[in-house]
């Protein structure tokens, strides 16, 4: 198995690890757009089985990497404060993003604005639900942008950066049309910044930090 995973072609890895990471997570939200699920209770069971099945893909695609001789430190700069803070205004920038998007979507297609969104309802308990934001910042980041813009590197910014954005974009098709549009200008700023930086925590905080925010609104929707 080791040697099979060794002399694996590049392009036979990328798209292995593409499907380990992404597949499930592509495929899911493709079945909830298509049966118009608008409504998703974080449950606790499902909060446990999000992150029990974030860190199996996460060990699963980590032990493959490290046979094909990859380390953390080609994904990554180690952690500093400054790479940390740096996450706070990278989230200003994103939300700024995504509320610009939103408006001009709005703007361009009026009835944009009556589509059904996903509202999530969280009532698993908190130390919990901020445990798997956590697992599913770290997993994103480290695979959507640090493993995707990394692999294709080779090929120059625009493809790689493209690459990353597009599958954000796929397994975000859930939240619905506004959201997941959105999305597109955040895969875009989060891959330029890991591409001229190769840091995945400002990335890490901005992500966590955001996750944070939409619970809260969407547990004070859900209270309302």
């Amino acid at each position: 198995m080791r040697e099979r995973i060794r002399n694996l072609s590049s392009r036979a890895e990328f798209f292995l690890i593409i499907t380990l990471c992404f597949g499930y997570f592509i495929g899911s939200s493709l079945t909830v757009l298509l049966r118009h699920i608008h409504t998703f209770e974080l449950s606790t069971f499902r909060v446990m089985r999000g992150i029990a099945t974030e860190i199996a893909i996460l060990a699963v695609t980590g032990w493959i990497l490290h046979i094909r001789g990859w380390r953390l430190s080609r994904l990554s700069k180690r952690i500093s404060w400054r790479g940390v803070l740096a996450g706070v205004p990278l989230v200003v920038a994103y939300f700024l993003l995504y509320l610009v998007t939103g408006i001009a979507l709005v703007l361009a297609y009026p009835p944009a604005s009556r589509l059904a969104t996903m509202r999530m309802i969280p009532s698993a308990p908190a130390a919990l639900l901020l445990v798997f934001i956590v697992v599913n910042s770290v997993f994103e980041e480290v695979t959507v942008s640090g493993y995707v813009v990394t692999a294709l590197s080779e090929h120059g910014p625009a493809l790689s950066i493209t690459a990353s954005t597009l599958l954000r974009f796929l397994y975000h098709l859930y939240q619905g049309p506004i959201a997941c549009i959105s999305i597109l200008p955040l895969g875009l700023l989060f891959g330029a910044v890991y591409w001229r930086w190769k840091n995945l925590w400002p990335l890490g905080v901005a992500h966590t930090i955001a996750n944070i925010v939409a619970l809260v609104v969407a547990a004070h929707q859900a209270g309302a």
